[in-house]
């Protein structure tokens, strides 16, 4: 039946034309995601090793899909993109479907470090290499540079054609650095009761972790508080809540088969802030 058969190719051509349409439905989406420039001008936190931008793509539920100590949101992540970083900035170019509603959660390291699970990005996690009995593994001053880390958010972007948005970056850590007006000798740092968790749609901390960084080696790098300059002993990154808060400190100095622990009852921790803990620190009175 001749009938028949032309409603049956007409049908077969509007299929074939609603799936066209849903392709041409796509569009593109820049972000041009910036580290500060004024990292750059410090001894430590130049974010040197920060090489990798992971933008994380979230829809949003009708019901709190995230229930925790991060508070509650209901933000569902969808796909996940990542983007090499060589300078300060980084172009992340996204195909997503028009007419629709998205967040996003923009997080930049070192990928070559197994420092931060970001198998959640909504609830991003430090955490210390351990040896078989459980032992923090000795540092370097490099390693531990490497684990400044820089985020973004942006919520509820409603895509309706092809545009781009700056996204400023800023580092949800706080830098403890310990220096002495003395010779660099051995030092290790514990931080107690310290955020291991860090939740970046609400720019919160959570957790009680305690972490302790034992340096193998010496650095010549120097910092300065009021026109006194002051060798590192030691450097350090934390999650830190937005709003200043305190942790207890202990710095343990050795030389040769001296050894001594100075304690810190109060150390003020502030994410994207810089703490300096300074002084004549020897292991002789």
């Amino acid at each position: 039946n001749i009938q028949i058969l032309a409603m049956l190719v007409l049908m077969i051509g509007m299929q074939s034309c609603s799936d066209d349409l849903h392709d041409v439905g796509d569009v593109q989406v820049c972000f041009t995601a910036t580290i500060p420039a004024a990292v750059h001008a410090r001894s430590f936190g130049k974010a040197e090793q920060v090489n990798t931008l992971v933008v994380g793509i979230f829809k949003k539920e009708t019901a709190d899909v995230h229930t925790n100590n991060g508070g509650n949101w209901n933000y569902r992540e969808i796909d996940r993109k990542s983007f090499p970083i060589n300078g300060t900035s980084v172009d992340a170019q996204l195909e997503l479907a028009q007419n629709q509603t998205y967040s996003f959660v923009f997080w930049a390291y070192d990928k070559n470090q197994d420092i931060y699970n970001i198998g959640d990005l909504t609830a991003i996690t430090m955490e210390m290499a351990k040896d078989d009995n459980g032992k923090p593994l000795p540092v370097t001053f490099g390693q531990v540079e490497s684990s400044d880390a820089f985020f973004a958010i942006q919520e509820d972007i409603s895509i309706t054609g092809n545009c781009s948005y700056p996204v400023e970056l800023e580092r949800p850590l706080a830098q403890i650095n310990v220096g002495t007006t003395g010779a660099p000798i051995h030092a290790a740092f514990k931080a107690k009761s310290v955020p291991d968790t860090f939740y970046p749609f609400t720019y919160t901390v959570s957790g009680t972790a305690e972490y302790t960084w034992d340096f193998s080696e010496t650095t010549t790098e120097i910092f300065t508080v009021e026109d006194q300059q002051y060798n590192y002993l030691t450097m350090v990154y934390v999650f830190a809540p937005a709003a200043a808060t305190n942790i207890v400190a202990e710095l343990t100095m050795t030389d040769g088969d001296k050894s001594k622990t100075v304690e810190f009852p109060e150390v003020a921790i502030g994410a994207n802030q810089r703490t300096n803990i300074a002084g004549n620190f020897t292991v002789t009175e």
